[in-house]
């Protein structure tokens, strides 16, 4: 852990000391077993699965796509669709000049012609012996290249409107009307409707050994804040990106919410097909306001001993936090109760009793004179 990790867990950690001072007094502090103990809240210290789980930053994509472009180079005459637009199959999305294909379309159907009138005029002639059989041969080997060209000619003309492939969005719009642009160029992206969303996102090489194809994993969106939708990973890339040097990962998601667009930001954790170590197995989590003081990776907690209702200090080791829990990585055992609240208070040995309702409890033992 490097010393500005351990800063921030540090500043962390004491913002959440400090919150979990509450409204606690000197007089709180001085109860003891004659009156029962000082009242604290408790927290098992459990289980966290969730920090062996892989975390995935990526943008949320319609699961079918389509990059369009021409077949052709030429000049864009009109790209009359934009980024945003919804479209129906059909749909003209993009077009070329066609002047310059115009006029190959003419040569093309003049040498045709021209081809065609040479057999026609040799046919009778080769029959009165007056041409030769190889005359006539090229003739028509000349009218079927011809014909070949009229037919790429046509094609290609076919091929200087875009026309959207199904109902949907475009997503992407990479040139504009006047500019020259070579073959396979791309044109517009556009969304196929109906194929659902996926997430994409890079991995380092680490993080993707740990991963299975068919993981689950689960997702939430920047944009739909505390809704979490289930996926599976579907695609893990065999090479890395050149330019990031990150394996790009892609979930299937499941049903997502109404409003749901191509770019948003998602997050994802997946679950790993192994553990990098044994110790993270035993990795557990405990209210973060359970922290006495920090020292870098590692804090104090109070401990409860079960048996004689007094607490023990423990020092832990800490990776991360998690939300309003600490994940804590050695020093604890599951099912350990700490103090989560009313710890600043506490001496070591100190008898205490375990309460639900701290305020009223640490109200309950002040001198009558104190209370307002």
């Amino acid at each position: 852990m490097g010393l500005s990790r351990q800063f921030m867990l540090g500043a962390l950690l004491g913002a959440s000391l400090l919150a979990g001072c509450g409204d606690a007094t000197g007089e709180a502090a001085e109860a003891g077993p004659e009156d029962g103990g000082v009242p604290v809240l408790v927290a098992e210290a459990r289980p966290a699965p969730e920090v062996n789980d892989v975390q995935a930053y990526g943008i949320v994509r319609p699961d079918r796509e389509a990059i369009l472009s021409f077949k052709i180079s030429g000049l864009v005459k009109s790209i009359p669709a934009d980024k945003g637009d919804l479209v129906k199959k059909g749909d003209v999305l993009a077009e070329l000049d066609q002047r310059e294909i115009d006029a190959d379309a003419r040569r093309a159907a003049a040498l045709l012609a021209k081809t065609k009138r040479d057999v026609e005029r040799l046919k009778p002639l080769a029959e009165k012996g007056f041409a030769s059989r190889q005359a006539i041969q090229d003739a028509e080997t000349a009218y079927e290249q011809a014909l070949s060209e009229r037919t790429r000619v046509e094609f290609n003309r076919s091929l200087a409107r875009i026309t959207a492939p199904a109902d949907g969005v475009v997503l992407e719009r990479m040139a504009e009307p006047n500019e020259i642009v070579s073959p396979g160029q791309p044109i517009l992206t556009v969304s196929q409707g109906g194929g659902g969303f996926i997430m994409r996102a890079g991995l380092a090489d680490r993080e993707v050994a740990r991963i299975r194809l068919g993981a689950k994993a689960s997702v939430t969106m920047d944009a739909f804040p505390g809704v979490e939708l289930e996926g599976a990973v579907r695609r893990i890339a065999a090479a890395s990106e050149a330019r990031t040097g990150t394996f790009e990962v892609e979930i299937e998601l499941g049903s997502v919410p109404a409003g749901t667009a191509s770019g948003f930001v998602g997050q994802a954790r997946i679950e790993p097909a192994r553990t990098e170590e044994a110790g993270a197995m035993r990795a557990l989590a405990i209210p973060a306001s359970a922290i006495l003081e920090g020292h870098g990776s590692t804090a104090n907690v109070y401990v409860v001993d079960e048996k004689t209702m007094t607490v023990r200090p423990v020092r832990i080791a800490v990776s991360h936090l998690a939300g309003g829990d600490v994940v804590v990585t050695s020093g604890l055992q599951p099912g350990e109760r700490v103090v989560s609240a009313g710890a600043p208070y506490l001496r070591p040995g100190a008898k205490i009793r375990i309460v639900t309702d701290l305020k009223a409890a640490q109200a309950a033992t002040q001198p009558e004179s104190a209370q307002p």
